[in-house]
């Protein structure tokens, strides 16, 4: 449902945090008021193996804010996968013991359609919901209403291998996100690379690749980026959208790269950074989050901002979106709950967590914060910029899952070959009838 990688350390470091600070904080509390700490659940993602953030980012955000506010903040956490499975089953019951909910930012149309969780137009401000980015209000939004505000968001780059191009003779023009590359241009390298460094192809390095290829996070950008959109205004059919001539264009595009050899299907979201790393990709539309290990792993890499198709340079559109949080309806505990989604989301928690975690910001606040720092890496403002700018929410619908199960899916065959037009009609069908059952 997203970036997988990235986000499974930042939910875990947040799961830890409130799991390990409940002990301190209930100490101080009691002692220093008197008063037994008021408990609330946090449903949300983890363990993971990266506990390297968790000791940094647990004393400053989470017992600091029990210490504070006399309260006892508890994560339940889960993997990635089972926590959906989870929700399903502890808060689709109505249960009043559990106040707080990490939501993933494609699924708050559907929660917010089921009831899961309450609007929080009341405890934001208009001015403070102006703050975010835009792109992360549409996500966080249903039906006019404000449901799951955001801690963070996500961003791409296009990276590429010096190493590769050189023996190529093959130099990247300068770019910047006020004058990008476009997908020709990146075509061209690519292929003239790809003959000068595995001409016969025995090398199985691919000339282009998308970090998560085949996934609606990441793949469904390229038709955003020809000005189409991912499915009706109210999220509930994809007909005369996904079958248009737009949505075909992008996909025949697509299918070209691995017809031409351009794009290999061996590589999937599992592996294509580690290929990456080894010399194995040329250029990589990838995660923010892969600059620090690419760094790490000494490859000698450039990076640039997502490409635009030529002739529409205007309507460049990236992936964003991250974790965002809601207060869950059956909570005894609303304003309590909100008071601290505020501090995580627009508050020095929030301010706290993104200095320690390195993630993308979501408002305006952040987004200066990086370009006035003179630390901030390259990537992180290009990052930045495009998270106000060009970013593009995934298809805001109370059935998300079956539609991105199908687009999915779409994706893939097309990769594989599959007739376009017959491949684009079919998934259309597929999600309008998946949809049907949410029209009133």
């Amino acid at each position: 449902m997203y970036a997988v990688k990235k986000f499974l350390s930042v939910a875990v470091a947040v799961s830890l945090l409130a799991t390990m600070a409940v002990g301190c904080g209930k100490q101080a509390n009691s002692s220093s008021t008197g008063k037994t700490p008021q408990k609330l659940v946090w449903l949300t993602q983890g363990p993971g193996p990266d506990k390297s953030s968790w000791e940094v980012l647990t004393k400053p955000l989470l017992a600091e804010y029990n210490k504070k506010n006399n309260v006892n903040i508890v994560g339940e956490f889960y993997s990635f996968n089972d926590l959906f499975q989870v929700i399903q089953v502890k808060v689709a019951s109505g249960s009043s013991n559990y106040d707080i909910l990490s939501v993933d930012g494609p699924m708050v149309a559907s929660y917010a359609y089921h009831n899961y969780i309450v609007p929080m137009d009341k405890y934001y401000t208009q001015s403070e919901k102006d703050e975010m980015a835009s792109a992360s209000v549409k996500s966080s939004s249903y039906n006019g209403k404000f449901y799951a505000p955001p801690m963070n968001t996500s961003s791409q780059v296009l990276y590429y291998n010096k190493d590769l191009l050189a023996k190529a003779n093959v130099t990247v023009p300068d770019s910047d996100v006020t004058h990008r590359l476009n997908w020709d241009q990146v075509t061209s390298m690519a292929k003239k690379t790809l003959s000068a460094v595995d001409p016969k192809g025995n090398s199985a390095i691919a000339g282009i690749a998308f970090e998560q290829t085949n996934r609606t996070y990441q793949m469904c950008a390229l038709a955003n980026s020809l000005g189409e959109k991912s499915i009706s205004d109210d999220g509930l059919s994809t007909k005369g959208i996904i079958d248009g001539a737009g949505w075909v264009k992008a996909l025949t595009w697509y299918q070209n790269l691995f017809k031409s050899g351009l794009a290999l299907k061996g590589l999937t979201a599992d592996n294509t950074g580690n290929n990456f790393k080894s010399g194995k990709v040329i250029f990589e539309v990838g995660g923010t989050w892969n600059a620090v290990s690419y760094k790490a792993a000494n490859v000698n890499f450039g990076y640039a901002p997502c490409p635009a198709f030529a002739g529409y340079e205007d309507k460049v559109a990236t992936p964003t979106d991250s974790w965002h949080f809601g207060v869950i309806k059956a909570s005894k505990n609303q304003d309590e709950a909100a008071k601290f989604i505020k501090y995580m989301t627009i508050g020095q928690g929030n301010t706290e967590w993104l200095k320690a975690n390195g993630d993308v910001p979501s408002t305006k606040a952040g987004f200066d914060a990086i370009n006035k720092d003179a630390n901030a890496s390259g990537v992180m403002k290009i990052a930045a910029y495009e998270a106000d700018h060009t970013a593009v929410p995934r298809a805001l619908t109370p059935g998300y899952s079956e539609y991105s199960n199908v687009m999915d899916q779409l994706w893939s065959d097309v990769a594989n070959g599959a007739n376009v037009e017959s491949a684009v009609k079919n998934a259309s069908s597929q999600i309008d009838s998946a949809l049907a059952k949410y029209k009133k």
